[in-house]
Order: C-alpha cells, then structure tokens, then sequence
C-alpha cells in the first residue's frame, strides 16, 4: 500500500496548499513562547519586582531630605522598573538561544527556510507582549507610587502634567527597545550563557565603567552606547538629558538596525 493510499492525500503537496505564511509563523512563536514555563516565571518575576521594588523605595523614602519635583518622584516609583529591564533581556535572549541549545532550531529553520522571517516573528511577538505588559506595570506603578507619596514633596503629581505622560511612555520605550536589542544578540551569539554575559558586561556595566575613566571623550561617547541612549526619554524635564529626545530615539532605531542587519547576515549564511 502507498504512502497516499495510507493517509488519504497525494504523496506530495500540491503548490500552495501547505503554504507558510506570516499569521502563521506568528502563531508558531506565540506558542513557543507561552508553552515555556521560563516564560511565565521570568515575567512574573519582572511583573513583581518592578511593582514590588517601586512600591517599597516610594513607601520608605524619607520626607524630612527634601526630596521633591516630578523627576525624582517618577525616578524612586520607577527604579524597580528600570531594573526588571535584565529579566525581560534574559527572556529575550533565551527565546532564540533556547531553541538553538535544545536543537529544534533545526526543526524551526525546517518549517521556514526563510530564516529571516523567523527572526522576525519573535521580535514581533515578544516585542508585543513586553509592550502590552509593561504598559499596565508602568502606570500601575505610577499610581501606586503617588499613592505611597500622597502628602510629601513628592505627591500631588499627575498623568496630564507637562512631560509626566511622555515620561511613562519612555519607560515601556525602553523596555520594548532593550527586549528587542536582546533577541538580536541571542540571534547574534546563539549561546545562552554568552548572550547573557554579553548584555550584562557590554550593555549595562562597561558604559558605567567608562565613566571612571580620567578621559574627556569618554563622557561624550557614554551616552550613545546602546543602554544609554533611551535614557532621556525617562526624564519629565528632557532638557536635562545627554541627548535630544529626537536623538534617543534616532540611536534606538540605529542600535537595532546594526543589531538585527548583522544577525540577519549571520542567519542567513551560518548552519544551523
């Protein structure tokens, strides 16, 4: 009996009928990304310590120090945001080295050897799900914090003030950029522990590094580095930051575009 007769369909695919197509390699990525158990254990991590940290920094701040101003309320509410930033790039880069290190990878790059597509399905995915989570934990916290702050220096501040707005969005800005800067280096490195090394070395410690050094042009190239340059856009008062907002979001774009063009080069011209 033939391999058609057994299954009740040609032994091949007639052109077209088993097509791949983008929805579908959404889907795909939608699935691996949920079906993780890492998955729900990061993202709950960064969910409780962003709103967790935020809420003990803006529950213990001393009122007699004379703290005060839009700024340093958004920066106390949001430090814990700010550092949750690490297991949202940890994820990131685990959703492309995890399938290299388990080697379905092969079974991934089987289904779509259109390699690039697949790059881009999981920086749209999870890009999407950082935005959309980080968007409520940002304003929860926001709202929390001015709760905690409710009669100090550092209360009495709301969403519609001049920059207050612009601000919290720079936040979910930057964790969405850092997210998908992080896929782009698993994609680059295809190692875990080395990807990982990577953003924590390069990314968040050597431009803080460099500040220690006695040279004056290190302190006007820190702020491009590729973690650095979001960080205007934190700021209520952006004419106190290194760059422009314009500029921030000019070196964001180019930051990824050098990140995802040389892991698309990469993709497309190493094995799997």
């Amino acid at each position: 009996m033939t391999a058609a007769a057994m299954t009740d369909r040609p032994a091949y695919a007639p052109k077209g009928e088993y097509r791949l197509t983008g929805a579908g390699l959404l889907r795909s990525e939608w699935t691996k990304l949920w079906s993780l158990r890492s998955t729900w254990i990061v993202l709950l991590c960064a969910v409780v310590f962003a709103g967790g940290l935020g809420a003990l920094i803006s529950g213990s701040v001393p009122t007699d120090q004379g703290f005060s101003g839009a700024d340093m309320s958004l920066g106390f509410a949001m430090a814990g945001v700010s550092l949750s930033s690490v297991f949202i790039a940890v994820l990131g880069i685990l959703t492309v080295t995890g399938e290299y290190s388990t080697g379905s990878i092969r079974s991934t790059m089987s289904a779509a050897p259109r390699r690039l597509s697949v790059l881009w399905s999981k920086a749209a995915v999870y890009g999407a799900v950082v935005a959309a989570l980080f968007t409520v934990m940002v304003f929860a916290t926001f709202f929390l914090s001015q709760a905690l702050f409710d009669g100090t220096a550092l209360g009495g501040i709301s969403v519609g003030d001049d920059g207050v707005l612009g601000a919290l969005l720079g936040y979910v800005a930057m964790i969405v950029y850092l997210a998908l800067l992080a896929i782009a280096i698993g994609a680059i490195l295809r190692n875990s522990a080395g990807s990982i090394g990577f953003y924590i070395g390069v990314i968040m410690i050597l431009p803080e590094l460099a500040t220690l050094l006695p040279w004056n042009w290190v302190s006007d190239v820190t702020p491009y580095a590729p973690g650095n340059v979001p960080n205007t856009l934190l700021l209520v008062d952006t004419s106190q930051g290194t760059l422009g907002v314009g500029e921030s979001w000019l070196w964001m774009g180019v930051w990824l575009v050098v990140a995802y063009g040389l892991a698309a080069v990469l993709l497309k011209r190493r094995d799997v």
